[in-house]
């Protein structure tokens, strides 16, 4: 049986374990290049190094915001078109996605190149810390047309119902890296440019392994030449697809720029190092839903197009309840063992350690609550519904964030900072659940949209 005809007919449980765990593996692979470069420059360099790191952080995460806009649009219209027998449009979307990436890199490295000051300034640098992440972003920048064509045929590639390649990809990069990092670092005492050095090795040397997909026809689909000429109907449907989780990275980016530059304001530079430290945590106690949102995508799309929404539904339970778990189990090991995670990155700083257990305690209270926001979102971007998606993710981010993220700490400082994240997930798990149960039950009566 054809790869993408099982998501049809396979068991529903399986097929989601078949799909999220190689993107669980890769999105906590692709978070690893961060998170590995803060453990050893934060055992190295100290807590400045950390800082500068976070700093730089929100570009970083700008870039893989773009690889998201042109990765997860694509992907979703390469599901339907697949469940739809359409392979000729499918390979359009392929052609027309890969002009955007290598477009929007190019765009990215000039931006970065000519406005890298100002960028770290928005991004909430103090003067102090932006000689030493200008030294490690400017390494960084080369290596965007790398990261770019990897994170974007990575999902490609997933769509396509080969998620194990994809994931073997990002695990080499993130392997190579920590290799790599300590190399550089530790035995060569390059600092940063050390780390940012071996990020660009190890984009670059997963950008060629996940080509070589291609190259090899190892998928059931071709990158035809003609393909890459922009079709605007083509284009204009993986951008609006893509446009809500890209929205939502990028109100993310702004809300690190803005919390950095809070934190500052009430506890320095060891505030914003604090906060790095946080965010490395996070990823690998947040992303996990974003894979097992990611898994379900295909799922929900391929059998939204074949008609069968009954298969969507229990696709969609089944992601929720995982999710939830998982989320469940993140707030219990924060509550738990928060110093055991904090010493990971720095051990020598009392103030460090004492500033971030407490941020962390603070903003997961509410996380589980998260799961049903995570997957009402992609599975809105699964089904084609952009506009829904995008309010969602506004209100979260924004509505329910920015103002709380202001305010409270005008009254209780750092502790309103963090006290801002468990507000916006619980009123965002209010928004979501009485979307996903309308669209539940207009599936279930087969109205679908």
């Amino acid at each position: 049986m054809d790869r993408s005809e099982k998501m049809g007919t396979g068991s529903i449980p399986r097929l989601l374990l078949h799909f999220a765990a190689p993107a669980i593996t890769g999105l906590v692979a692709h978070a690893l290049y961060n998170i590995v470069d803060r453990i050893f420059v934060g055992h190295t360099v100290g807590p400045s190094g950390i800082a500068a790191i976070t700093v730089a952080f929100p570009f970083m995460i700008t870039v893989m915001s773009f690889g998201i806009l042109v990765g997860v649009g694509s992907s979703s219209l390469i599901s339907i078109f697949l469940g739809q027998k359409n392979r000729e449009n499918a390979e359009k979307v392929i052609g027309n996605a890969l002009t955007l990436l290598a477009g929007g890199s190019l765009l990215l490295v000039l931006v970065g190149y000519f406005m890298l000051d100002h960028i770290l300034l928005f991004s909430g640098a103090s003067m102090t810390i932006i000689p030493q992440a200008r030294s490690y972003l400017e390494i960084i920048l080369v290596g965007i047309p790398f990261s770019s064509l990897s994170f974007g045929l990575n999902y490609f590639i997933r769509a396509e119902g080969h998620p194990r390649y994809a994931m073997l990809t990002l695990i080499l990069g993130a392997v190579l890296n920590t290799i790599l990092d300590g190399v550089l670092i530790l035995h060569f005492a390059m600092g940063l440019q050390g780390a940012a050095i071996a990020t660009v090795i190890s984009q670059a040397v997963a950008a060629f392994w996940v080509s070589l997909f291609y190259i090899r026809g190892r998928g059931s689909l071709e990158m035809g030449f003609k393909n890459l000429k922009i079709e605007w109907s083509i284009t204009r449907r993986i951008l609006t697809i893509g446009f809500p989780p890209f929205l939502l990275e990028m109100t993310f980016v702004v809300m690190l720029s803005l919390i950095n530059r809070i934190i500052h304001y009430h506890g320095g530079d060891m505030g914003i190092s604090a906060v790095g430290i946080f965010f490395s945590l996070d990823s690998l106690l947040f992303l996990p839903v974003i894979g097992i949102g990611e898994g379900v995508q295909p799922l929900i799309g391929y059998n939204f197009g074949s008609g069968d929404h009954s298969r969507v539904i229990h696709a969609v339970k089944l992601a929720l309840l995982w999710a939830f778990t998982f989320f469940f189990l993140s707030f219990s090991i924060i509550m738990l063992f928060p110093g055991q995670l904090v010493s990971l990155f720095n051990r020598e700083s009392a103030e460090l350690m004492r500033m971030t257990v407490r941020g962390m305690r603070i903003s997961y209270m509410c996380l589980p609550l998260l799961s049903v926001t995570i997957i009402t979102s992609f599975t809105l971007q699964a089904l084609g519904r952009a506009r829904a998606s995008l309010v969602l993710n506004l209100c979260r981010q924004v509505v329910f964030w920015i103002p709380f993220i202001i305010v409270l700490p005008m009254i209780w400082g750092l502790d309103g900072v963090w006290m801002s994240f468990p507000i916006s997930d619980t009123l965002g798990s209010i928004l979501a659940a009485s979307i996903l149960w309308k669209q539940v039950r207009r599936l279930g009566t087969g109205e679908g949209h």
